[in-house]
């Protein structure tokens, strides 16, 4: 599997594993490579601590997901093949290992996995790209995204702002969904876009989805292929809540409104997987803050 260049350059290395500390060399673009993730860890391991945290619990957040989110080694850990994998596993009624699940949640159908850089590492401006497998099946959502950081000026979602960087429908894995949220446009009134990959499937390999951030300007690709761009004075008189800090998250939801609230439950287990995160400056801005 294809990696990283910078990971065999002369980078210090957490003690996990996980973090490439800053400063980094340059790239070819003249730009610098600010944050990386990559995930050559053993088979089961679990993700930085230092990096990540787990959203636990029942994720519906208004959406009708009918998963349940862990922190189970079984549900997101390394596979010892260079990629970090989140598993949406089909609970089983009685299984002593998840009674607990379905005794609480009557409607988790899966367990999976939903983790976060929040409180822990903040991101204002450049490019943040990931490579990534997304699965197939109706009903399955897997997302890589960000949310704003409360501040003066908004409090929470949708507020402080949400940029989808790659969102895939399991009935439909031909197309993402690239999208902007904020005030008055959320839900199904997002700045919403799609990238169309023809004939191929995006389950059948891994692909790149990026996002180029610049004060007043947010721009999406997939595979270096421009997707949409946004800027402040696009979406006016909207208002633009993106030149703020906003921290990542990677999920993988089962059922919900965003797959049209299908969900095939002969599937016994789906897999995201993630190659790799690289956040860089872009025009020279970009900014990484650790907790």
């Amino acid at each position: 599997m294809k990696k990283l260049p910078i990971l065999k350059s002369a980078v210090a290395i957490a003690t996990a594993g996980f973090l490439l500390i800053a400063p980094v060399s340059a790239n070819a673009a003249g730009e610098k490579i600010l944050w990386t993730q990559s995930f050559n860890e053993k088979a089961g391991t679990k993700v930085d601590p230092k990096v990540w945290s787990y959203n636990i619990g029942a994720g519906g957040w208004g959406n009708n997901e009918q998963q349940y989110y862990t922190n189970k080694a079984a549900n997101i850990s390394t596979d010892g093949k260079g990629s970090l994998v989140i598993r949406a596993i089909k609970l089983i009624p009685d299984d002593p290992k998840t009674t607990y699940i379905t005794n609480w949640c009557i409607d988790c159908v899966y367990s999976s996995a939903r983790v976060m850089t929040k409180d822990k590492v903040g991101f204002k401006y450049g490019s943040i790209s990931a490579r990534i497998k997304v699965p197939e099946g109706t009903g399955l959502w897997p997302a890589f995204w960000m949310l704003g950081v409360p501040r003066n000026s908004c409090d929470g979602w949708p507020s402080c702002g949400e940029i989808d960087i790659m969102e895939s429908r399991g009935s439909n894995t031909s197309v993402s969904v690239h999208s902007l949220h904020g005030p008055d446009y959320s839900g199904g009134n997002a700045k919403t876009n799609y990238f169309y990959a023809g004939n191929d499937l995006l389950s059948d390999a891994f692909h790149t989805y990026r996002v180029d951030w610049l004060p007043d300007s947010i721009k999406f690709y997939v595979d270096n292929k421009l997707v949409v761009g946004h800027s402040k004075r696009s979406i006016a008189p909207d208002s633009w809540v993106f030149n703020a800090e906003f921290y990542l998250i990677l999920n993988l939801a089962t059922g919900g409104n965003f797959d049209g609230g299908a969900l095939d439950e002969t599937i016994q287990q789906a897999e995201m997987k993630i190659d790799w995160i690289k956040y860089t400056t872009l025009k020279g801005k970009g900014k990484v803050t650790r907790y």
